[in-house]
């Protein structure tokens, strides 16, 4: 990690106590007339498919300010849109593309599963097992597996699994962390102490049995578990709330399953973003722990669809044991394209690749290489903005969103104007020809060479030459 802890908590405060950054008014004008000029056939897009698809996209973080582009295709780490032009991809499609976008040895494997397999069968196929044996290697925590279809599910699972396992009903997530859209997890999301804000069409008693720990506080964590006696699990993104944008004290995650476990709960690792992006064994090989079930999402099948594994102790999956009927308690749940040959290939063979090509380390690189050229760059022009990794996830934080107290009625009214200025650092990037993760993200992978690395700082350099002077 690029920055201590301390640091960084220094820094994100330091942010958030001081006023917005703010564009020249000149330079934002300039960025969104250029934005609507060379993107038409987006805008275009964007209009017919609002009338069709509800907000005119499907995925939050397609919705770029002032409006959404539409992709013609992706190759390596480039991303072209309809309008035919070229932006550097940092979105990486969320997290999961660690190779590069459309990388022939793996586009390769998956064709002749096509053709020669078939993409879903109903019944078990070898690529099921094969998939899991090659998760388990890297993951040794998790000694039996079960694949399903999206991170979301496999986070409802794990609940439910917890909750047979132990025969106890709370589950305690840590504040901002995102866990996917099911009811039970669209609470306290995003900026911690948020509570219920968007919890819309879900009836309060919905979280009868989920709170929320501040971030990084083990000794409200304990308090927690003393008044609610009967916790049965307990959920974190290894690397802090939103992949890191709330970065995790180093010790806290071990602090964690060691107070779990004092307690007969069980805690649940949530790999959707850390697995081989952060290290081939996730954040529980990164930061030293032992979970009991731990979750994939996309990025365990490289960004195929329908990828997702819940993995754990032996004992605990008991509780998911294929069949219908009756019996001791089990975790129900199902999916029909679970576990097809199509996904568990992607999945076999993205691991596979990913430790031949040594792909983690070499978008580390690029990450570590961005965050530095990025503080150095915020330095020269006396920003208080400032760069982080976790390996291969860059976060830089210019409004600091998430890092607002909401105990503090000073920061109450600020979520707004705060996420706005991270939409038009959005439109920034855009304007230099780079994609990013909302403005305050990049995602690499180890196509992302030392001369990319270089045009894109100086691309960030123009973009802090845009800034108003506090």
């Amino acid at each position: 990690m690029s920055m201590k802890y301390e640091e960084q908590i220094a820094k994100i405060k330091n942010i958030v106590n001081q006023p917005v950054s703010k564009f020249k008014p000149d330079e934002l004008k300039g960025i969104v007339e250029r934005y609507e000029k060379n993107h038409a056939k987006s805008k275009e897009a964007f209009e017919r498919a609002r009338k069709i698809l509800p907000g005119g996209v499907e995925h939050n973080l397609a919705f770029n300010y002032p409006f959404p582009l539409t992709s013609k295709r992706v190759y390596d780490c480039y991303m072209e849109t309809v309008d035919d032009v070229v932006l550097t991809d940092f979105l990486m499609c969320g997290g999961p593309i660690i190779l590069g976008h459309n990388y022939k040895p793996h586009t390769d494997k998956i064709l002749d599963v096509i053709r020669e397999v078939g993409p879903c069968h109903g019944i078990t196929q070898e690529y099921e097992y094969l998939a899991a044996e090659e998760l388990q290697k890297h993951f040794p925590s998790c000694e039996v597996i079960r694949w399903l279809q999206t991170g979301t599910e496999t986070d409802m699972l794990a609940m439910r699994v917890a909750r047979i396992f132990t025969n106890r009903k709370w589950i305690i997530k840590i504040g901002g962390s995102y866990h996917g859209w099911s009811d039970q997890l669209v609470y306290d999301m995003h900026i911690p102490g948020t509570g219920m804000l968007e919890s819309h069409g879900m009836p309060k008693d919905i979280y009868k049995w989920i709170d929320a720990c501040p971030p990084n506080d083990i000794e409200e964590m304990r308090r927690m578990f003393k008044e609610k006696r009967k916790v049965a699990a307990v959920i974190i993104e290894p690397m802090g709330g939103e992949s890191g944008a709330m970065p995790v004290r180093p010790e806290f995650n071990k602090e964690l399953e060691e107070l779990c476990h004092e307690n007969g709960a069980l805690l649940i690792s949530d790999e959707v973003v850390c697995a081989f992006r952060l290290h081939m064994g996730g954040g529980q090989a990164y930061f030293g722990y032992t979970p009991d079930l731990s979750v994939f999402g996309k990025i365990v099948g490289h960004g195929y669809p329908s990828a997702a594994a819940l993995g754990g102790r032996a004992d605990v999956m008991a509780t998911v044991a294929a069949g219908v009927g009756g019996g001791a308690k089990r975790a129900y749940c199902g999916g029909t394209l679970a576990a097809n040959p199509l996904t568990c290939a992607a999945a076999y063979w993205a691991m596979k690749f990913v430790e031949e090509t040594n792909a983690t380390e070499k978008a580390g690189k690029a990450a570590s290489r961005l965050t530095e050229g990025m503080n150095e760059i915020f330095a020269k022009y006396s920003l208080p903005w400032f760069s982080y990794n976790y390996n291969a996830t860059v976060h830089f934080h210019t409004s600091c969103v998430f890092g607002l107290d909401l105990k503090n009625p000073k920061h109450i009214g600020q979520i707004t104007e705060r996420k706005h200025f991270m939409e038009q650092m959005g439109a920034a990037l855009i304007d230099e020809e780079l994609i990013s993760v909302a403005g305050s993200r990049f995602y690499t992978c180890m196509q992302h060479s030392d001369e990319i690395v270089d045009k894109t700082l100086e691309k960030m350099d123009n973009i802090c030459q845009k800034i108003e002077k506090n």
